[in-house]
């Protein structure tokens, strides 16, 4: 019997065992009552009559014998009765403890990535007329690509020619990525997959054809999270030669640690290696950067954006032209092929 039975049935048992004896008390006295108003005798004779029938040599033995028998029933009905809602306390602990099993939700996208695109881009942007609407605000910028990158923007399973499960990419030069996250860490950060950014500015570009929407982002360069040192001549050379530079790190349990440990699986901690549990990759881009958001199979998924708009991105950032001369140059883009 182990301790959380004994305890159970200990305190059930004491409980009602005194419950019984206390009604028992009470129906005899109360019998005993109604038995002396019957017989007109007095209270009291009756108790002594009680008693010398009690002291009876020949009753003494059959009197304790029942007593006996008596006391054996009422302890054995109390021990089923308890033993069988212990039982079925234990049968609902059970239950409540078992993970719930969920049959798995399966994220289907029947739309094509440029169709799919255009209808989030219209719940972002209700309202913009054709061309360039730009947004300098934070809680504005926050607020739209939140609604146009909204949960969910990757799919398990598609249906159709031409569809994707990623719909949703943003492109830069030669870099491009499927987008499948995106979150807002506080009032001058989001976080993009992966990648913390610190917005400046978006430009909400609404093409002619639906296919050729876009939304252009462009961010502050971040501070350097202080786990490794950083030349600033070095990062502007960066920015100079290659437009970007990034730093990675990992999150464990709030802290910060080195891009090296996040991939040994295992950190130091108050003199001790610790094995990393639900740590987080991320990183910080310490240069000014910009990039934009389209639909996979928009028409800057080509070979012309990979090859040359580089270097439009890195000469905007250098203010040595706008955005608009970026803006103009995507626009002669023909339809992607992958998008009929």
């Amino acid at each position: 019997m182990n301790e959380k039975w004994r305890q159970f049935f200990w305190n059930k048992a004491i409980r009602n065992s005194l419950i019984a004896s206390f009604l028992f008390l009470l129906i005899s006295q109360v019998a005993i009552f109604i038995w002396s108003k019957i017989s007109k005798i007095d209270f009291f004779q009756v108790y002594k009559k009680i008693f010398t029938f009690l002291n009876n040599s020949v009753c003494i033995g059959l009197w304790g014998l029942l007593t006996l028998i008596g006391l054996l029933i009422l302890l054995l009905y109390l021990l089923l009765k308890r033993k069988k809602e212990f039982l079925k306390g234990q049968e609902k602990d059970n239950t409540e403890g078992e993970p719930k099993i969920k049959t798995p939700e399966i994220l289907e996208i029947n739309e094509a990535p440029t169709v799919f695109f255009h209808y989030r881009f219209c719940e972002a942007f209700p309202g913009t007329d054709a061309g360039i609407t730009w947004f300098t605000n934070k809680k504005q910028i926050h607020r739209r690509l939140k609604v146009l990158l909204e949960y969910p923007t990757k799919f398990d399973k598609c249906n159709g020619y031409g569809l994707t499960i990623d719909p949703v990419f943003w492109f830069r030069g030669f870099s491009s990525s499927p987008i499948w996250r995106f979150k807002i860490l506080n009032r001058t950060k989001v976080l993009i997959n992966n990648d913390e950014l610190k917005i400046e500015k978006i430009a909400a570009y609404r093409g002619h054809s639906y296919f050729k929407d876009f939304v252009y982002v462009q961010c502050f360069a971040d501070k350097p999270t202080g786990l490794y040192e950083h030349n600033q001549l070095y990062l502007e050379k960066q920015l100079n030669e290659y437009g970007e530079y990034q730093e990675g790190f990992g999150i464990y349990k709030n802290k910060l640690i080195k891009s090296q440990d996040y991939s040994d699986g295992s950190t130091i901690i108050r003199g001790k290696p610790v094995k990393l549990k639900d740590a987080e990759f991320r990183t910080r881009t310490l240069i000014k950067y910009n990039f934009i958001i389209a639909a996979k199979f928009s028409p800057y998924n080509c070979d012309e954006f990979y090859n040359n708009s580089k270097e439009y991105f890195g000469r905007i950032l250098k203010k040595e032209i706008e955005f608009e001369e970026l803006a103009s140059w995507l626009n002669k883009f023909p339809r992607n092929t992958n998008d009929d």
